[in-house]
């Protein structure tokens, strides 16, 4: 009797611990995923943070596991597909990768329209909770930033925007790209990777890029000019496929966009501003790089010059119009 007595209780223990750690290892795991490496400032100065505080905010309830440099699907262009088929839970995606999937987002290459990283992120979010951006089916909005206003850089110096005629220029999307053509260049739309190969071999003669682009991707030793122009920004989302947001509590919820929403779109903004203004006197000090910034009344001009450029995205854009203008009603409250 003893003896079987013995045996039902280790049977017991051994039946009660596989059961706790079945309930230990069943713990909810969000997987974040980009396909740029962990140091590259969205992810160490933005998405890190976020998860950090999300955990912070809800304990053992689930847990967030990071994904970079493209473990979960290296293609720029694919981070929208795999997130809304679920291949990856939460993922960075670049609307300007992402071609007619974000027609509204074309707004945030229109050149001499933002001033900053910070103008460009929050106006983002408020078009958002304002209804007015689409091409979100199948996914969850978690975050809007963006980087700060691109540059525009060259294999070879140029006096000016006016000498950039015939010159193959990298752009990011398409709006870029009509801009590029209204100065006479030829646009070349290739992804990060393909840039720095398409600089190195000679094929194209320059690029359109944020500054903290350029470092993240190693691409800065291969131009010797930058002109500080406001070339548009280049807006970035962070998104969850819409089954896993809706398999999660309303408690896990609420810190994700605790965390994300506004307060992303203004920690993201001055992250990429504050790293741009360092990236920028590295390279005044290095002193290889050619900074050209052109005085108030040029800028003017070519601001002037680009508004045909706003026309023409607002006229090809369902609701452009609207978008535009309360995009610019946003930009007068918060200058």
């Amino acid at each position: 009797m003893y003896t079987f007595l013995q045996t039902a209780v280790r049977c017991t223990l051994a039946v009660g611990l596989a059961a706790t750690v079945t309930l230990a290892t069943a713990k909810e795991m969000i997987k974040v995923g980009t396909f740029v490496p962990a140091q590259s400032v969205g992810v160490a100065k933005v998405i890190k943070p976020w998860m950090d505080a999300v955990s912070q905010d809800v304990g053992d309830e689930v847990g967030l596991k990071g994904f970079w440099g493209g473990t979960l699907g290296k293609s720029p262009f694919k981070q929208f597909e795999l997130t809304r088929n679920g291949v990856i839970d939460v993922s960075w995606v670049l609307p300007g990768y992402t071609a007619g999937q974000f027609p509204e987002m074309g707004l945030f290459e229109l050149p001499f329209l933002f001033q900053t990283a910070e103008e460009a992120s929050v106006v983002g979010w408020r078009l958002h909770e304002m209804g007015l951006l689409s091409g979100f089916d199948g996914v969850h909005v978690i975050g809007f930033f963006a980087a700060e206003p691109n540059a525009l850089f060259m294999r070879e110096k140029v006096a000016n925007l006016g000498d950039l005629k015939n010159k193959k220029i990298r752009s990011a999307g398409g709006i870029h790209a009509s801009w590029l053509t209204s100065l006479g260049a030829a646009p070349q739309t290739l992804s990060s990777g393909e840039m720095n190969e398409a600089l190195n071999r000679g094929t194209i003669d320059g690029v359109i890029q944020g500054w903290t682009g350029m470092r993240t991707f190693k691409t800065m030793p291969l131009v010797n000019q930058a002109h500080a122009v406001p070339a548009g920004a280049i807006p970035f989302l962070l998104l969850m496929n819409q089954k896993k947001w809706d398999s999660l509590s309303p408690k896990v919820q609420a810190a994700i966009m605790k965390h994300g929403s506004m307060p992303m779109a203004k920690a993201g903004g001055a992250a990429y501003t504050a790293l741009g203004e360092q990236i920028r006197a590295d390279v005044r000090k290095e002193g290889r790089i050619e900074i050209v910034t052109p005085n108030a009344a040029t800028l003017a001009q070519y601001a002037q010059a680009a508004q045909a450029v706003h026309r023409d995205w607002i006229a090809k854009t369902p609701n452009g119009q609207k978008v535009y203008d309360a995009a610019q009603k946003i930009l007068k409250d918060i200058r």
